[in-house]
C-alpha cells in the first residue's frame, strides 16, 4: 500500500536527571508499506527481532537501527532489522509500536 511516512531521528542528551530522548523529524518520504503474513513474521522472528511490516522506499534511504523510526498516520514503525538495498530501493523490516 502506498503511504507517506515521516522519518524521525533520535537525539539523546545527557543531563543531571539522566538521558533525555527526543525524536526529530528529518524528512517525509513516499513508500510502500506491506503487512507481513503470519508465516513470514515467524520466519523473521527466528532470524531477527519481531517485525510486522516491510517498508520499501524508492531509491536509497539511510536508516540506522535505534536511531530512526517512521510515523505512518497514527502508527509508529521502528526498524527491526538492518535496511537492505534491493534493485535500487531501500527495504526496511519494521515493527509497529
Amino acid at each position: 500500500m502506498k503511504a507517506i511516512l515521516r522519518v524521525q531521528e533520535r537525539t539523546a542528551t545527557l543531563g543531571a536527571s539522566g538521558e533525555t530522548v527526543v525524536w526529530n523529524p528529518i524528512e517525509t518520504r513516499h513508500a510502500h508499506v506491506v503487512p507481513l503474513k503470519a508465516s513470514a513474521m515467524l520466519v523473521y522472528q527466528q532470524l531477527h527481532s519481531e517485525v510486522t511490516h516491510e517498508v520499501i522506499f524508492k531509491g536509497l534511504c539511510t536508516v540506522r537501527l535505534g536511531d530512526h523510526r517512521f510515523i505512518w498516520g497514527d502508527k509508529t514503525l521502528e526498524p527491526g532489522a538492518p535496511a537492505r538495498v534491493v534493485y535500487g530501493n531501500t527495504v526496511v523490516l519494521v515493527k509497529e509500536c
